[in-house]
């Protein structure tokens, strides 16, 4: 693994930490998100999926991006921050052994959703990627708010309204532009891979199922693997080769989905 920096920040700089297969590339790119529900985590969460995907024949890139705080919101600083990596390693990426026409999304709850909306969303001038995957994301941010406030005391900091600074009904238009299901258009059909669990307390499983429905009616092509007895973090707590982990699970499917979209 080697640490590439790929933009700075006011003057913090923004790292990738980057895992290449062995032996001569261009190797295709597989650009990791990590989550945290936008206010924590680190890109160090992937380390096992880069090692994963490296001995498959795929580089990976675990990014970093900014995190919010109750007194600094991070959107859409943090969606600019997924898409500075997309435009370093497209301009960039043959220097670091990448073949730049062949780059996928894969985030991770709160990174699917910056993933999702880098890859959907023209506001990002970004280069768009071949395909996206997502793990228990989050796609709708005003059923996400909606969903916090059901379950948690309505006096506890919410992360929705930190990463937006501000409550849905102070600003509707701001929980529309944030949220990857209402960025959808038809121009933009790449192949989306989907897993979530059924009893993910965190994200509602409604959330990525919500988001198969809309990018099927718009023509996307979907893969879409449920696991019925998971609940959520275990992506980037098991390692993908752990022996009857969720990881190990949907490891054979992920890796069938990229070698698809990125190698044929």
């Amino acid at each position: 693994m080697i640490i590439v920096t790929y933009a700075d920040i006011a003057e913090n700089a923004l790292q990738a930490d980057l895992y290449l297969p062995e032996g001569e590339g261009p190797f295709p790119l597989i650009l990791g998100v990590s989550g945290g529900g936008w206010i924590r985590g680190h890109r160090g969460a992937l380390s096992a999926w880069g090692s994963f995907f490296a001995r498959a024949g795929f580089a990976f890139a675990s990014v970093d991006y900014r995190r919010a705080s109750a007194e600094t919101p991070a959107f859409p600083g943090n969606v600019e921050d997924v898409a500075a990596a997309l435009r370093f390693f497209t301009e960039a990426g043959r220097e670091h052994g990448i073949d730049p026409q062949r780059i996928a999304v894969l985030g991770v709850s709160a990174g699917a959703h910056l993933g999702a909306l880098a890859s959907l969303s023209p506001a990002f001038n970004c280069p768009v990627p071949k395909a996206f995957a997502g793990i228990y994301g989050v796609y709708d941010l005003l059923a996400h708010w909606q969903a916090d406030r059901a379950v948690n005391s309505v006096t506890a900091m919410d992360k929705t309204e930190c990463l937006l600074g501000v409550k849905p009904f102070a600003n509707p238009l701001i929980y529309h532009q944030a949220s990857p299901l209402r960025q959808i258009t038809y121009d933009r059909a790449m192949p989306v891979f989907l897993c979530w669990g059924h009893v993910d307390r965190e994200v509602a499983p409604e959330q990525s199922a919500a988001f198969a429905v809309a990018l099927r009616q718009a023509g996307y092509p979907v893969t879409a693997v449920e696991l019925p007895d998971a609940a959520h973090l275990w992506f980037s707590e098991e390692a993908p080769d752990a022996p009857g982990s969720f990881s190990a699970r949907i490891a054979p499917a992920l890796l069938r989905f990229f070698r698809r979209v990125l190698t044929a």
